[in-house]
C-alpha cells in the first residue's frame, strides 16, 4: 500500500533523471532555495511547490489552516484518506486523527470519501475540520510575504547555492 511506501524526493529524483529520457519535475518538501537548488543539483528540470505557497496572501486559505502550518514540524504531519479516498499529507487536525483511532472506519474510497466529505461540509459551517488542511513536510518554512517575494527569494537563493 501506498502507507507503507516512503521513498524520499531527494531518492527518486537521481534516479529517475538517470532512467528518463524527459524533464523530471521534482515536487514534495521543497519550501525554500535549498531544496530548489538540491533538486536541480540531483537532476531536476525544475520544482513545483505547494504548501510554501499556502499562506501567502494570494492563496487566501482559512486563518485556522494557516495557524495549522505556523510551526508544523515535518514529522506531525500525517498521510491520510480521510478527505478524498486518496493518500495525500495533511495536518493532524481532529478529524484526520479520528480515522486512526481504533475502531474507526476505513475512508471509502476515491470519489466516494470525497463526495461524503462534500456533505458533511454542506452541515454547519465553520472549524478546523470542514475543509482539506493539506499540509506538506515543509509547512514551518511557509510564510505570510507575497507569492511573488517568496518564488523570487526562493529562486535567489538556490541561484547562490548553485553557483
Amino acid at each position: 500500500a501506498a502507507e507503507a511506501t516512503s521513498v524520499g524526493l531527494f531518492a527518486l529524483v537521481p534516479r529517475l533523471a538517470d532512467a528518463l529520457d524527459v524533464p523530471v519535475v521534482a515536487a514534495g518538501g521543497i519550501a525554500d532555495g535549498r531544496g530548489v537548488a538540491a533538486a536541480i543539483a540531483l537532476g531536476a528540470s525544475a520544482v513545483q511547490v505547494g504548501t510554501a505557497l499556502l499562506r501567502t496572501p494570494e492563496v487566501a486559505i482559512a486563518p485556522e489552516w494557516a495557524a495549522a502550518l505556523d510551526g508544523l514540524a515535518p514529522e506531525a504531519t500525517v498521510t491520510t484518506r480521510a478527505y478524498t479516498g486518496r493518500l495525500a499529507r495533511a495536518a493532524p487536525t481532529p478529524y484526520v486523527t479520528a480515522w486512526t483511532a481504533p475502531g474507526a472506519p476505513s475512508p471509502a474510497p476515491y470519489p466516494h470519501q470525497r463526495e461524503l466529505v462534500a456533505r458533511m461540509r454542506r452541515g454547519e459551517p465553520g472549524g478546523l475540520d470542514r475543509a482539506n488542511h493539506w499540509a506538506g513536510q515543509s509547512a514551518a518554512l511557509a510564510t505570510t510575504d507575497p507569492a511573488g517575494e517568496v518564488v523570487t527569494r526562493m529562486w535567489r537563493e538556490a541561484r547562490a547555492l548553485l553557483g
